[in-house]
């Protein structure tokens, strides 16, 4: 027991991170949701035939045929999944030099990546962070943003 707290003490606790501010997490949405939305316009560009010549009420149905919810779910949870899995950032956290961490400020681990990606499905948890300091997806998932450089 005593080998795991002197353990913990080296690698520090969460009380020693550097939490990015609401201004750099809110940067961050913004930079990922136009990340996303750009995806999301390529991919339905390549499902959906669009042309010039095609009516509002034709483009209506061809969404409704498209899934376009599964899509736009699978582009979220591909998104955020494989660059914080693979990165520990996404590209909004990236531009930001923010990163995201575990307790002990260690890249976390996959399990912990999926839960925080699977909370970002919660309805209005993109406004949690109106009512706590961290939102859902970080409060549920044990995950923290911090910035990688505290001095800057």
């Amino acid at each position: 027991m005593s080998e795991i707290l002197e353990e913990n003490k080296k690698q520090g606790s969460a009380s020693d991170l550097h939490i990015a501010p609401t201004s750099l997490r809110f940067a961050n949405y913004l930079i990922d949701l136009l990340v996303c939305v750009f995806v999301l316009v390529a991919i339905i560009g390549k499902i959906i035939p669009i042309n010039d010549k095609t009516t509002p009420e034709e483009l209506a149905e061809l969404l409704k045929k498209s899934n376009l919810n599964l899509v736009i779910y699978a582009v979220i949870i591909g998104y955020y999944f494989v660059l914080e899995t693979v990165l520990g950032q996404t590209i909004g956290k990236l531009i930001t030099g923010t990163k995201v961490v575990d307790d002990f400020g260690n890249k976390p681990k996959v399990l912990k990546v999926l839960v925080r990606t699977l909370c970002r499905l919660i309805p209005f948890e993109a406004i949690s962070f109106l009512f706590t300091p961290m939102g859902w997806h970080d409060s549920i998932s044990k995950t923290y943003v911090v910035k990688k450089n505290p001095n800057i």
